[in-house]
């Protein structure tokens, strides 16, 4: 008498990255755009005042900004965090999920009250901090496709584009991305990172993550150069996020008003945050 054939086991099915609206591709070398580049923000509920947010939305209107790229690390997303274990006292301390969109979407509407309806693209090339959306997901897969969707619904609500952690997204011919990835996967890093870009890059790179702003120019072969720019990051002036409080960090705090011509930066002016809350902030808060 023959066995019974065992039943086979179907495989779970096996979670993929979210699908994002914009691919990795280069736009018209000859585009000439004024782009606001804006460096990590680290939005949380830590940190309440939303006056930078607000200050750099009236920046781009009064200057007719072209287009608006945040670098990535918008929302810090804490709750996410692997580094303080839930059982632990400072896990326990950790905001909600829930709290984390809340900050996040009252950052956005201050930066859309600063724009005061002016109509500008604006796009985020999502940073590590958001990528714990996906890393919880990956771990917790009953609740797929369910917190990326808070975050990127407020993007969409607002009018804001993305593109994935570690892809390049392109003006011209200049890549924007949070932090380019190596061979590996893994993002440069050591004191010389920027050297590392250049050596591997064939067209100007702007990037962030680090908090800590590099404008360099390399000379190439033929009388070529790239542009290498690091966009220190966009938190408040002198605030130092908690894990780096016994470190020297050296960050500069600020945004990039950069002018994009035949494919390369042509121009670049810096911004302290303290610059712009000292102008617009006054604004702001009549507008509250």
């Amino acid at each position: 008498m023959p066995r019974p054939s065992k039943k086979i086991k179907e495989s779970p099915p096996i979670i993929l990255r979210p699908k994002f609206r914009i691919q990795q591709r280069r736009t018209d070398k000859d585009v000439n755009k004024r782009v606001l580049a804006i460096g990590d923000c680290h939005d949380g509920p830590t940190l309440p005042c939303k006056k930078r947010f607000f200050s750099m939305g009236r920046y781009a209107k009064e200057n007719q900004i072209d287009k608006i790229i945040q670098i990535g690390d918008f929302a810090t997303c804490n709750s996410l965090s692997r580094f303080d274990k839930n059982d632990t006292l400072l896990g326990k301390s950790k905001p909600s999920f829930k709290d984390d969109m809340a900050s996040f979407q009252l950052a956005i509407r201050a930066f859309h009250q600063g724009l005061g309806g002016y109509k500008v693209p604006k796009h985020v090339t999502l940073g590590n901090h958001e990528d714990r959306i996906w890393s919880f997901t990956n771990r917790n897969p009953e609740v797929v496709e369910l917190l990326d969707q808070i975050m990127f619904a407020t993007l969409e609500d607002y009018g804001w584009t993305y593109s994935p952690y570690g892809q390049l997204y392109f003006v011209g011919d200049v890549g924007f991305t949070h932090t380019p990835l190596n061979m590996m996967g893994k993002p440069y890093g050591g004191m010389y990172a920027e050297n590392q870009i250049s050596r591997d890059s064939l067209h100007d790179v702007v990037f962030g993550h680090t908090h800590k702003r590099v404008d360099k120019t390399y000379p190439k072969l033929n009388e070529q150069f790239l542009n290498i720019l690091n966009l220190g990051c966009s938190l408040p002036e002198g605030h130092v996020e908690e894990y780096a409080k016994h470190s020297l960090t050296g960050w500069s705090y600020g945004v990039y008003d950069l002018t994009i011509s035949n494919g390369r930066i042509k121009e670049r002016t810096w911004i302290t945050i303290s610059r712009l809350t000292e102008e617009y902030g006054k604004e702001y808060e009549k507008d509250k």
